[in-house]
């Protein structure tokens, strides 16, 4: 009776195994949205200057999970608005260590363009949010641009996060 039960009992085990490969596999297949919307950027600092004062011609680089995406660039402008709003979207497998990278370049067409300020936002903000709402995030300044008198520049952006399959993110702190 012993070696009768055993081979059940392997076969049971042997498809909880399989039926716990195929959970985990789901949750590795899982992937996440985070979309990202471009309004402004608010008393950027000025990085070509003239006889005039200064001014830049702005452009924001996003980076997450090894993918980077690009606006359109904004000529002589230290309050660029995107009108209409740019979007960008991301996929990523995880969200919980994963932080969204904003960098402001001033484009220039005879050197390279010159970073004028980065944000450093972390996806865990955005998990369990259902509204999505524009919020001003800090620019951190280069040491070139920043120092005494220099502006304190903001990115105005929209972030949300979302599971590609629609079910909820939660992130219980």
């Amino acid at each position: 009776m012993v070696s009768e039960f055993e081979p059940a009992s392997s076969s049971i085990l042997a498809l909880r195994r399989r039926s716990m490969g195929r959970k985990q596999q789901q949750q590795q297949r899982k992937r996440f949205v985070v979309t990202v919307v471009l309004f402004k950027c608010q008393d950027l600092a000025a990085a070509d200057l003239d006889v005039l004062g200064g001014k830049s011609d702005p452009y924001v680089v996003f980076s997450l999970g090894g993918e980077t995406r690009k606006s359109s660039c904004i000529l002589n402008d230290l309050n660029p608005q995107w009108s209409p709003p740019e979007k960008f979207q991301f996929e990523v497998d995880e969200w919980e260590n994963e932080f969204l990278v904003a960098q402001v370049f001033d484009y220039d067409r005879l050197s390279a363009d010159d970073l004028i300020g980065s944000a450093v936002i972390p996806l865990t903000l955005y998990a369990g949010n259902r509204h999505c709402e524009m919020y001003s995030y800090p620019l951190v300044l280069p040491d070139e641009v920043g120092g005494l008198g220099a502006p304190k520049s903001d990115l105005f952006l929209q972030i949300s996060l979302q599971a590609s399959d629609g079910s909820p993110v939660e992130y219980y702190y």
